[in-house]
């Protein structure tokens, strides 16, 4: 049978396969945040390599936010969860962000589809308590207008709105989102004064309270796409 394309099999560095080693020894002794790992001799011995390859595979770890390097200790397993995923990235993003405004771009037309399904949902999930402070964050913006705490009361609004979902994945990306674009908002609120804004807030908060996930949806997403073209403009 005739090959039609290369199946060159890639030979793995010593330290991908350590990595993929820890990696498993994590997850089979169950380590858990603040358990120690073996000691670096002891790495040595058990893969029968050298320190430089276990201290790559440890610092790639490391990189990971899997662990904690401190010199003269032993690396300690730190706590994973969304938060700490998005920060590994964090640098990343915003470089991303910087090098080309068609990238805020992306960004905002992704929030949008991202967002308006979260209005969506918290007009379908919204408890008593949820709409409370969705109200709390809402009066925040209203006693904000005038001051430079506008921007973060705004911030909050719409992490509550991610909150409502329940979702920690939701609630990071949110989080993440309004991060990745904080260089920016201020710029970006200039192309139309904040009473619009807030305007445009409280069209969310009501939709949400009256249950009215269509309504909710539209509100947000009329509201980022003001965002959107407001900047292109």
């Amino acid at each position: 049978m005739p090959v039609t394309k290369s199946r060159l099999i890639q030979r793995k560095k010593l330290s991908d396969e350590v990595f993929e080693q820890l990696l498993n020894m994590i997850r089979e002794e169950d380590l858990q945040p603040g358990d120690q790992m073996p000691p670096e001799r002891e790495l040595m011995t058990l893969f029968g390599v050298g320190r430089p390859v276990v201290r790559e595979a440890m610092q790639r770890l490391s990189g990971m936010g899997m662990i904690t390097i401190r010199h003269g200790e032993r690396a300690c397993i730190e706590r994973i969860d969304m938060h700490s995923m998005i920060e590994q990235i964090d640098v990343a993003a915003r470089h991303m962000l910087s090098s080309s405004s068609k990238n805020i771009d992306h960004l905002l037309e992704a929030r949008i589809f991202f967002e308006s399904g979260l209005a969506r949902m918290a007009a379908e999930k919204a408890n008593a308590i949820d709409l409370t402070r969705l109200k709390v964050a809402l009066k925040a913006m209203h006693d904000a207008v005038e001051n430079d705490d506008f921007v973060m009361a705004d911030m909050v609004f719409h992490q509550e709105v991610a909150r409502i979902s329940g979702n920690p994945i939701y609630l990071a990306v949110s989080q993440a989102v309004f991060q990745w674009m904080s260089d920016y908002r201020q710029e970006m609120l200039r192309f139309k004064t904040r009473e619009v804004t807030l305007q445009e807030h409280e069209n969310i908060y009501r939709s949400i309270t009256e249950r009215d996930p269509l309504a909710a949806e539209k509100a947000m997403r009329d509201h980022l796409n003001n965002v959107l073209e407001d900047k292109n403009s």
